[in-house]
């Protein structure tokens, strides 16, 4: 196999995510819950989905809020 071949096929580096699950995060801007209930900047939460190489998440609040929020990583960062 020829080395163009070779580097045409190969797989580019998956990207890694910014945050693990399990993560303990803070919001950054308010968002939503699932069911539209409104979580303030600043309220902590945990990672319990990765989407999308890490594009988003599914955070789950326990307080101010109960509920879960799928929020992009711009929109988040680490505790």
């Amino acid at each position: 196999m020829s080395f163009e071949t070779m580097h045409t096929l190969r797989k580019a580096p998956m990207a890694s995510p910014l945050f693990r699950e399990l993560s303990v995060v803070v919001l950054l801007n308010e968002v939503e819950t699932d069911d539209g209930i409104a979580v303030p900047a600043g309220s902590r939460g945990t990672i319990v989905d990765v989407y999308g190489d890490g594009t988003s998440y599914e955070v789950e609040f326990a307080k101010p809020v109960v509920g879960n929020a799928t929020v992009r990583a711009q929109a988040l960062r680490a505790l």
